[in-house]
């Protein structure tokens, strides 16, 4: 069974989020990436620091990711996401194409570099999906 993990979405107050939520949840920081880590990076420094992925668990189940923006267009609307990891490829592969048939493709289905198979997606309803399937689970 897939589920769903609520993707906190921040513009350049990632790392105090994730500070903060780790405190309020009494969690532990299992993940921290950022930006600058990224193949092929070529923003600033400034930026490179920002979070480009981290994640919070509690008991060894991870419970909130959280990001900062890297796109230009934030709004106080899109700082949640919904990420769905998936158990098969075929699944993530089924999903990706209904959700893009009618939808806009943020980000093709692809091979990320921290080894997923990953897509963004926003529905026809606007919500904004995350899909992954990672091969080691």
């Amino acid at each position: 069974m897939p589920f769903a993990v609520p993707y906190l979405v921040f513009n350049g107050e990632g790392q105090d989020a994730l500070t903060f939520y780790a405190d309020v949840f009494q969690a532990e920081i299992t993940s921290v990436q950022r930006f600058k880590e990224m193949n092929n990076f070529d923003g600033d420094a400034v930026f490179g620091e920002r979070l480009m992925h981290s994640r919070l668990a509690k008991n060894g189940e991870e419970f909130i990711y959280i990001t900062d923006a890297p796109y230009d267009g934030f709004t106080i609307g899109n700082r949640v996401t919904i990420l769905i990891n998936f158990e098969t490829e075929d699944d993530i592969k089924y999903a990706y194409e209904v959700l893009s048939a009618t939808g806009k493709v943020e980000m093709e289905l692809q091979v990320a570099f921290w080894g997923s198979t990953y897509a963004q997606v926003t529905d026809r309803f606007g919500v904004f999906w995350q899909l992954n399937f990672d091969k080691k689970s």
